[in-house]
């Protein structure tokens, strides 16, 4: 009981962090990029630096590890961490690639099809495609 009380409190905090980066992206985009920094630090243990650095290849192996709720929340947190509004960096490019490989990670240890996340998986696919040919 304690244990489930203590995830259910972990994740409350998780999508606390994930509406701030949200709100925060819009006007104070440093403020956004220092917190994710923050959380990939006390949750993962791992630097912005060492993350942004990992292959796709490290960042898989990385991620199967650790549980289904720190992978969809890492996934999410990636995703937040990328404005897709702007034009996207080689970086944002490897983050959302990163994005995606976090929520198949997810959906194949949960065995679970999540039909929100399909469409934002085939959004990204597409944007990452449409910026390859440019």
């Amino acid at each position: 009981m304690y244990r489930r009380d203590y995830l259910v409190r972990e994740i409350e905090k998780m999508r606390a962090v994930l509406q701030k980066i949200f709100g925060l992206r819009v006007d104070k985009e440093e403020e956004a990029q220092e917190l994710i920094s923050n959380e990939l630090n006390r949750y993962f243990e791992i630097s912005k630096a060492q993350f942004l650095h990992m292959s796709l290849e490290e960042f898989r192996l990385f991620i199967q590890s650790k549980n289904v709720t720190l992978v969809d929340f890492l996934g999410s947190l990636l995703y937040a961490s990328v404005n897709l509004k702007k034009p996207l960096s080689e970086m944002d490019k490897v983050t959302l690639h990163k994005t995606l490989i976090a929520w198949d990670v997810w959906e194949a240890k949960t065995k679970t099809l999540d039909l929100e996340r399909r469409e934002r998986k085939e959004e990204i696919a597409s944007l990452l495609e449409k910026n390859e040919i440019n």
